[in-house]
């Protein structure tokens, strides 16, 4: 994505439009951000098979993300601004009650972003605002651990705010997957507003839903177990009241008690769940309530890569591959088994078709994906910088630290593999560095039917609208599956976004790379 204002204007433009991962232009084609929905062409021919298992001409619900530049000493128009006075822990709060509300780096809102913070997150603010400006009457606040927040639309002094109050569950990052998933079972289920009466259900639903309800008890749902112990019933969720809508939610027509059927190739995540009239209920990030026994429960997969301390080293390929150890007379023993896609480190000791492990057991080569020592680096890969080795043939991830790897994994990269990223479905090569880390974003077709996959984890943007994310909807990390886009095994996708930089604060959702904090590299080849 290209920014179309200066270096200190803010890098958003219109979402909806911007080109992603999977929506590619025509040959030819201008692919900056226009106002028009980007055109997407077929895969090729190799790939078709599997693209029906890709989302569709989806975009990624987020701003551009130029990375910053300032001269030093900063913005000159901001060089009287006061000494900081926030403090953490303190008792001045403010709170976002947007689904994203931005934290600017000066108080004013044509300077750069920072990052921002999802709904209902309560911040530490100064005591006083900063300054007060024509588009922010309410006044601009600092927050830790830097930039300005404006109270007004997406913020507010009032941490008991309807939105603040009802957006109670953070993500929990560092987890395979930030919320519990859902997709759309048949039919889809229907988007309440209120934790609706049976009478309401019955009357929406159908009248056989007491029958439905009968087969399809909470214990029954399959993957139910991955939601753990419903919640209490909070207050704001007691009989009769109305969910409010977060700012920069999607605006449906309210009828009743419900605003129609969910997208039935959406995905929603979901911030708690709860059981009322016989049923489990599920409170979306949206602060929608869709009953689970219409949807299909997400179970992470037990796909992962793993750390390594040098190598060589080997992915293992298969599940149950024997571990061995070899006693003083040469024989040797089954000690136990490696799990699919288990990391091994190895000594390079060898006898005959055993290998030997760090851990002083005996492993097949034949079960090994190996993995050698690079006979060289790029220039980028110095002392201890962190960068991304990403290799479309081998569908392969590791992360270094100078010339140390620490971390190795399996990807899917574009199902045009080393094709033209402009004309097929092909990951863009090169070395980048990463712009911006959304603890969550949501990916969005460009037609009403298309998909509509809610917070989808750990995204991070390294060119234009290519990312490298965890994807909770397939299996075939190895292999060659995205529309452009990295996709990662949720465990990977957690550990990596929590080691690259820019580092995301604690209680933001998202942040930008900025001159000061630069993104990691990412380099991606053949």
């Amino acid at each position: 994505m290209k920014s179309g204002r200066p270096a200190f204007a803010v890098a958003f433009a219109v979402l909806a439009a911007l080109p992603s991962c999977a929506s590619k232009p025509k040959a030819g084609a201008d692919a900056s951000p226009s106002a028009s929905v980007s055109a997407s062409v077929a895969p090729t021919a190799s790939a078709s098979a599997a693209a029906s298992a890709e989302p569709e001409d989806i975009v990624f619900d987020e701003p551009d993300a130029a990375v910053i530049s300032e001269p030093d000493g900063g913005d000159p128009r901001f060089a009287d601004l006061p000494a900081r006075t926030v403090q953490k822990d303190g008792s001045f709060k403010i709170a976002s009650k947007a689904l994203q509300a931005w934290v600017h780096r000066y108080p004013d809102d044509e300077t750069p972003y920072l990052g921002y913070l999802r709904a209902g997150t309560i911040v530490d603010r100064s005591e006083h605002p900063i300054v007060q400006t024509k588009r922010c009457k309410a006044g601009w606040y600092e927050v830790l651990p830097k930039g300005y927040l404006c109270a007004g639309r997406r913020a507010t002094l009032d941490v008991n705010d309807p939105v603040v109050v009802a957006s109670w569950k953070r993500p929990r990052r560092g987890e395979p997957l930030p919320y519990f998933y859902v997709r759309p079972g048949e039919p889809p289920p229907l988007l309440y507003f209120t934790l609706p009466s049976l009478k309401d259900q019955i009357r929406f639903e159908g009248p056989k839903l007491k029958e439905h309800i009968a087969i399809h008890t909470p214990s029954r749902l399959q993957n139910v177990d991955v939601l753990g112990k419903p919640d209490p019933i909070p207050d704001f969720l007691a009989p009769g009241k109305q969910l409010p809508n977060p700012y920069g939610a999607k605006g449906r027509l309210r009828y009743v008690v419900q605003e129609g059927k969910a997208n039935p190739q959406a995905a929603f995540a979901l911030m708690s769940v709860h059981e009322h009239e016989g049923r489990l209920f599920g409170l979306t990030t949206e602060l929608d309530l869709l009953a689970i026994d219409r949807t299909k429960i997400v179970r992470p997969q037990a796909t992962r890569g793993g750390h390594i301390d040098g190598l060589p080293g080997g992915i293992v390929l298969t599940h149950g591959a024997p571990r061995y150890t070899i006693d003083e007379e040469g024989k040797r023993k089954t000690d136990g088994v490696y799990v699919r896609h288990e990391v091994v480190g190895l000594t390079g000791e060898s006898k005959g078709e055993l290998l030997k492990t760090i851990d002083d057991h005996w492993v097949q080569s034949g079960v090994l994906q190996m993995l050698k020592p690079r006979g060289s680096f790029p220039s980028f890969a110095t002392e201890s910088r962190k960068w991304i080795d990403i290799s479309i043939k081998s569908q392969m991830l590791t992360a270094y630290e100078g010339t140390k790897p620490v971390y190795v994994a399996y990807v899917s990269t574009g199902l045009g593999e080393m094709g033209d990223p402009v004309k097929t479905f092909a990951t863009v090569r090169g070395a980048f560095t990463i712009k911006s880390k959304h603890v969550t974003a949501t990916m969005t077709g460009s037609a009403q039917a298309d998909y509509e996959l809610a917070d989808v984890p750990y995204v991070q943007y390294f060119h234009e609208s290519y990312a490298l994310h965890g994807a909770f909807w397939h299996d075939s990390f190895g292999r060659v599956h995205s529309h452009g886009c990295i996709n990662l095994a949720p465990v990977d996708a957690a550990w990596l976004f929590e080691w690259t930089d820019p580092q995301v604060p604690p209680d933001w959702h998202g942040a930008n790379a900025t001159a000061d904090q630069p993104g990691t590299v990412v380099y991606v080849h053949g």
